[in-house]
Formats: structure tokens, sequence, C-alpha cells
């Protein structure tokens, strides 16, 4: 028996998630789901959930081995970015218990989880990326802004560390005011808007990215790898270019995509499931600008379309490194549906 703990129940896709581990054909699966909301979305679909505090609160990785004890957890696989650095801070603890903790070492989480930090690692590894600076002062950030603006250009300015574009300003000069971007968190908006609404805002945030404007397809690359090596990826062009809500995939089988994801995973010696977010340059090249250091809860999409990754994952964890899968064709779309189940009976 594997008894799976997932983090982050409350995600809009965790439910999905939560009955594909279920699901499982080759390892009987119980799911342990835990969130700090006690009305998380994935309540209802584990065999059991339990409220716990937040992942920055000091009771919470020993709510987690409380749990991990009281229901024999095998495998504490972490759904958010925040819950991935905390417990893999206290591996000792967790792991002590007898479960695996199936997330990167510390260095390579704070690597993929701070942007700057994340770029200059990227770039150092000769993987594409876009143009950046970091900006530290008010001063730099007006004759920074100013200089672009003025050059006619655009530009994103982005936290240091966010998560799904909270906090993203895409300032633009093919727009008046602010217009919503396909639903996302990222504000797009044009220059004078931005100076007279969000600039101070943006100047309490100091330092700051600053980025040049990038295009679609946006693109998330589903990844397992093992000991620094690519076991299985999955490139998908997201319908819903800001990814949130989930409006379904395009799968995209390229080669040029697929060295992307072997370089990212050999250049941090990653182990486990992780997605790394992509954009278009001007010119049309690839260019990695995110990396999330856990899977993404779109991952539901590849593992319908046939490819095993929670599957692949346990197997990791026994020992066994499976064989990649075929990915389906280039263009084959996939998208969600709202759906019907009996609650599991969680407590």
């Amino acid at each position: 028996m594997t008894c799976i703990l997932v983090t982050a129940a409350g995600g809009t896709l965790a439910p999905l998630n939560i009955r594909l581990l279920r699901e499982s054909r080759r390892h009987a699966v119980t799911v342990v789901a835990v969130d700090s909301r006690p009305e998380a979305a994935g309540k209802d679909f584990a065999d059991h959930f339990s409220v716990v505090p937040p992942a920055n609160d000091p009771g919470y990785v020993s709510a987690i081995v409380t749990l991990i004890q009281r229901y024999g957890v095998t495998i504490v696989l972490p759904w958010s970015d925040e819950e991935a650095i905390t417990l893999a801070t206290h591996r000792e603890t967790i792991e002590q218990t007898g479960a695996l903790l199936a997330c990167a070492d510390l260095w390579s989480l704070h690597t993929m989880s701070n942007k700057a930090t994340s770029m200059r690692h990227l770039s150092a590894h000769g993987i594409r990326i876009p143009k950046w600076h970091i900006v530290e002062s008010v001063d730099s950030l007006q004759r920074d802004i100013d200089k672009a603006m003025h050059d006619n250009a655009e530009l994103v300015i982005k936290p240091m560390q966010s998560r799904g574009g909270r906090e993203v300003y895409v300032i633009r000069n093919d727009i008046v005011g602010q217009v919503d971007y396909y639903g996302s968190r990222e504000c797009h908006t044009d220059w004078a808007t931005f100076e007279k609404t969000y600039r101070q805002g943006v100047n309490a945030q100091l330092p700051v990215m600053m980025m040049e404007r990038l295009f679609l397809p946006a693109l998330d690359i589903d990844v397992l790898a093992w000991q620094g090596k690519l076991v299985q990826a999955v490139p998908r062009e997201r319908l819903n270019p800001s990814g949130i809500p989930f409006r379904g995939s395009i799968f995209r089988d390229t080669d040029a995509l697929t060295r992307i994801a072997q370089d990212v995973v050999a250049s941090l010696n990653l182990s486990w499931l992780y997605d790394i977010d992509l954009m278009s340059d001007a010119h049309g090249n690839p260019v990695v600008i995110e990396l999330n250091p856990r899977p993404s809860g779109s991952i539901a999409a590849s593992i319908h379309a046939g490819i095993p990754f929670y599957e692949m994952l346990m197997d990791l964890a026994a020992g066994i490194v499976p064989s990649a899968v075929a990915i389906p064709e280039d263009g084959r779309r996939i998208v969600p549906y709202m759906d019907c189940s009996f609650p599991v009976g969680a407590q």
C-alpha cells in the first residue's frame, strides 16, 4: 500500500489530481490531503483530510509529522512552493518517520523559486531566458521606465518572488488604460495608468525585476526527473495564456522544448515532478520565464492524455526508473469539463 500526503489541496484542480492518484492501476493508493482552509476543494476526494497551519507557521512541520505517523504515509508530495521549501528545510525530520519527501534539495528549490536567482542560473547554463535586470531604487526604476517607453518599447515589472502572475505589471504602448489579459492576475496597463495607479506600490516592493515583454504562445512543460536525468517531459500550450483558470491545453511535441527540459533538469540535478513555464520572445524563440518547484495543477491534463506521471513517481519511490511514454501528437487539444462525484468520505 502506498499512502501519499499531498499539500495545498485547495487548488481548483486538486479534486481531479487526488482522484487520479487514487485511480492508480499499478499501486494501491491512499491519499491524505491537507490545506490551511477547512473547505478546501480537495477535501471530499481524499481518503483523509486535515486542516494544517500555513507553511510559515511554527506548528506546520509537527502537524505534517503527526499525520505521517497517524496514517502511515509513505510519500509526501508538496503542491505549493512555500510548503516544498518548508518541508525540504526539515527533510531530516520528515524522513525520520519513514516517509519519502518527493521534492528537490533546499538549494535547488530556492534557486527555482527566486526569480532573479533562477534567471542567473539558467543564463549560466546556456538556457534561453528573456532580457532582464534588477531595479533596486526609485530613481533607477523611473529612469529605466522612462527610457523604455521613450524608445517605444514595452516592459514587464515583476516581484522577486511571486506565484501565478500576482503583482506583475505589463506596461504596453498598444492599449489605453488597463485591460484584462485572459482573466489573469497580471496587470496590463499603459504608461500613464501605471504611473498614476500602481507606481507607488511598486516603489514599496523594491527591488523588482524588469524584463522585456514576451508573447504567445504560453507553455508549460510537465517534467519528471531522476538524479539529474529527464524521465518524461510533456510540453503543453495553454488555451488560456494566463493559465488561471485552466481552460485546456494543446500538446506540443517538439525536440526544442524537450531539450530545454533536459537542460533544466541536468543543471539543477533534479528528481521528482516540476513545472517549467515558457513564453516567446519577439523573434518567436521559446524562453523560460519561471521554474516551479512543484508540479502544476494542470498536470492532470497530461495524465488524462495517457502519460502516467503519478504512477511513474510512485515507481521512482519504489526504486524503479520508468521508461518515457509517447506523448499525444503535436496539436492535439485537451479541455476540462465539469463532473460530479460522491464524496470519498474524508474526515
